[in-house]
């Protein structure tokens, strides 16, 4: 419950941020509405302003659904922010039209895929089409906003005497399939039923390569053959990622 509050606290700031920089564009419009050349820069700015204000509220929208909101808040924010944009562009048209993408794997807009081996993604996807017309300005724009977390996680182990293992979990992250780095990643591992935290390990270490990518080591007494791994993580956004991989001897 405080996670999907703090992730509406996130969408009510978003959409208030990019209202206040829009309104203030709006503003600077009017005031130099003599000078021509000044009008199309504040209208680029405008249009800029709307496509930032677009994957704020994206943003804020995958953070809320990636700690177990529901999916239609996507939509509703949506819908909201395009009310918003309608009501607030004063000196003409504004229409500001924002579909969910459909097309597999997404789902109203929305892919949240945490159950394939070595990956998991958080993922919001939507077109947007922006109509501008009013006092000799004319703009009609598409674009596509997508907030894209990814985690991947793998590793391997070896034996030191029986079922003594030495264990290297590697997690890489990835924001629109760039290196990433991560405000909290948590690991966790597998054995005789239950998972645990191998930070109360006093083999634990922990190294960060400051590109995205984080390597984790211990060691501990493990059953099997196999070792099943998990990474949970939150990237500098705030959206939330899991991750589960089986790791082998080698």
């Amino acid at each position: 419950m405080r996670m999907a509050k703090r992730g509406q606290v996130l969408i009510l700031a978003a959409l208030t941020i990019s209202l206040a920089i829009i309104a203030t564009q709006v503003y600077l419009y009017q005031r130099n509405e003599r000078d021509e050349r000044q009008e199309f820069s504040i209208i680029d700015d405008y249009v800029l302003g709307v496509q930032q204000g677009s994957r704020h509220v994206v943003v804020a929208s995958l953070i809320n659904i990636s700690r177990g909101g529901p999916v239609s808040k996507l939509g509703s924010n949506l819908d909201r922010w395009a009310a918003l944009m309608g009501r607030d562009y004063q000196i003409g048209r504004c229409d500001l039209n924002i579909s969910k993408t459909s097309q597999a794997p997404y789902s109203d807009g929305v892919w949240i895929n945490w159950s394939t081996p070595g990956a998991g993604v958080s993922s919001a996807s939507v077109d947007v089409a922006l109509g501008i017309g009013g006092r000799g300005a004319e703009v009609n724009w598409t674009f596509n906003v997508n907030v894209t977390t990814t985690l991947l996680i793998s590793g391997h182990f070896s034996r030191a005497n029986d079922d003594i293992k030495n264990v290297t979990i590697v997690v890489k992250l990835l924001n629109e399939g760039e290196p990433a780095l991560a405000r909290r990643i948590t690991t966790q591992y597998f054995d005789q039923g239950a998972w645990k935290n191998p930070e109360l390990l006093p083999s634990y270490r922990y190294q960060h390569f400051g590109n995205g990518t984080y390597q984790y080591s211990f060691i501990d007494s493990v059953q099997g053959t196999t070792i099943r791994v998990r990474a949970e993580a939150f990237d500098l956004r705030d959206v939330f990622v899991q991750a589960e991989a089986d790791l082998t001897e080698g």
